[in-house]
């Protein structure tokens, strides 16, 4: 009978290291998505239902994805600006798999966002990972900032015409 309570005691600590390590997710492999126009459609769709995990499994670096390297309260900031500028009614991609200047094993996929009667276009950069792709950058900045109207096309008045 002591032996079962002694093996029982032992094994616990095992069993909850486990559990532990299956609820928080440690040792889960993803994979990355196939094409480049599958990671980024993936991740705006993320963006769109503010699935901030699934967002961390598709931006990273060479490294992986952020998820697996950064701190998890750095990256739920750094995932939750750039859902902000991103936040879109709908989105399509533009231009996939055009190659980055000097650099083979990067494509840019270019989205153009409908947001609040804006259509601002963003440039992703991706990287090969394991056989898919992640996001390495997102031009934010080319997203406009979301609590501000549209910018004023060049050469457009405020004026409605024949006033």
């Amino acid at each position: 009978m002591r032996g079962r309570a002694d093996l029982a005691h032992r094994a616990l600590p095992l069993a909850l290291a486990i559990g532990g390590a299956l609820a928080c997710g440690g040792g889960r492999e993803t994979l990355a998505p196939s094409s480049p126009e599958a990671a980024v459609r993936t991740f705006m769709n993320a963006v769109r239902v503010n699935s901030l995990s699934t967002m961390g499994e598709l931006w990273g670096s060479s490294r992986g994805p952020a998820r697996s390297y950064m701190p998890a309260d750095e990256l739920e900031q750094r995932l939750i600006v750039i859902r902000t500028y991103l936040d879109h009614e709908s989105f399509e991609i533009l231009e996939p798999q055009s190659a980055v200047p000097r650099a083979a094993n990067q494509r840019i996929v270019e989205v153009r966002l409908t947001r609040k009667g804006c259509r601002p276009v963003v440039p992703f950069t991706l990287i090969p990972y394991k056989g898919g792709w992640l996001i390495s950058n997102i031009d934010i900045a080319a997203a406009g900032n979301p609590a501000r109207s549209c910018p004023q096309a060049p050469g457009q008045s405020l004026e409605e015409p024949g006033a």
